[in-house]
């Protein structure tokens, strides 16, 4: 096994949209300005309640304690596999997030943040920095934060809790993200401005012709998704294999419905018609890939949706 894989891959579908709500709104707003909804904004914070849930860290009183202010009811996200026990047990302190650049994808990283800023000031008493904080409109390409005034006895307790998890009680773990804009894997492009009706007769068409090879006018179909999903995935394989990069225990991708599913047909290699029995995970959904060592693969810990 290559110690430079990522313990998990975990995908998020957005939060939900305003467009989600009301598919008028596309008439005039550009898809990738469409912004999350007051919903959508809880959906992102219980996201990200749900990945520090995942996460092997030194304080899971502090994170189910964090995880119960942002419950949701009637809660319709997909659930993880009822015999999901961790293959791995060290510490995780280093998340990357890739983003697709769409406003309601950034703005879901904001809020799975919000989360992450909340565990790390509670639990290392270091908040984040307000200039320091991710900007879902801001215009660099790459944010990050980290801790570089925790005290170096904290530093080294966390050091000795990656292999002695005895340890543990004695460490206060930060979590040190990174964020990523990433346009390749933005949302299938459905056209520019969208007419309502004119956009139903489309996707009548679409559902009979089939959604793999069904190429929207103007737009793209999910089999050039997949074209550019399989360059995304070269990009994680070569960064997995490089021993100069920086660690990374965790990397999460926050983009949407369709790219979501088209990420896993290509990793997990399923046919067009496997992918077409699926449908999209509910807004603020997240999907766990699992690295087993014993494997030396990824193995998929949530169930995915098929159409009734």
């Amino acid at each position: 096994m290559s110690s430079h894989k990522p313990r998990l891959i975990v995908l998020v579908r957005h939060g939900e949209s305003v467009s989600n709500k009301d598919k008028s709104v596309n008439q005039h707003i550009p898809n990738h300005m469409i912004p999350l909804t007051e919903t959508g904004w809880k959906q992102a914070r219980k996201t990200g309640a749900q990945i520090l849930q995942l996460l092997n860290v030194d304080n899971e009183e502090l994170v189910e304690s964090i995880a119960s202010k942002h419950e949701i009811e009637n809660d319709a996200r997909v659930p993880l596999k009822q015999d999901y026990k961790r293959l791995i047990k060290t510490l995780d302190s280093n998340v990357v997030f890739y983003t697709s650049p769409y406003r309601r994808a950034r703005e879901t990283v904001r809020g799975i943040l919000d989360v992450f800023d909340e565990y790390n000031e509670l639990n290392c008493g270091v908040p984040a920095k307000e200039n320091d904080h991710y900007q879902p409109m801001g215009k660099q390409r790459l944010a990050h934060w980290h801790c570089p005034d925790l005290p170096s006895e904290t530093r080294e307790a966390k050091r000795a809790t990656s292999t002695d998890p005895n340890k543990a009680s004695s460490s206060k773990t930060y979590l040190h993200y990174r964020i990523k804009d990433e346009p390749r894997i933005r949302e299938q492009d459905f056209g520019n401005f969208q007419e309502v009706s004119y956009m139903r007769d489309v996707l009548n068409v679409r559902s009979s012709y089939g959604h793999f090879f069904f190429r929207f006018p103007q737009g793209e179909s999910a089999a050039d998704v997949y074209d550019r999903c399989a360059s995304f995935q070269e990009t994680l394989f070569r960064h997995f294999e490089q021993e100069n990069r920086k660690p990374r225990d965790v990397v999460v991708l926050v983009t949407h419905g369709i790219y979501l599913r088209v990420f896993l047909m290509k990793w997990f290699r399923w046919t067009y018609e496997e992918f077409e029995s699926f449908t999209n995970v509910p807004n603020g959904s997240i999907v766990i890939m699992e690295l087993d060592t014993n494997l030396n693969r990824y193995v998929l810990r949530t169930e995915i949706p098929k159409w009734c």
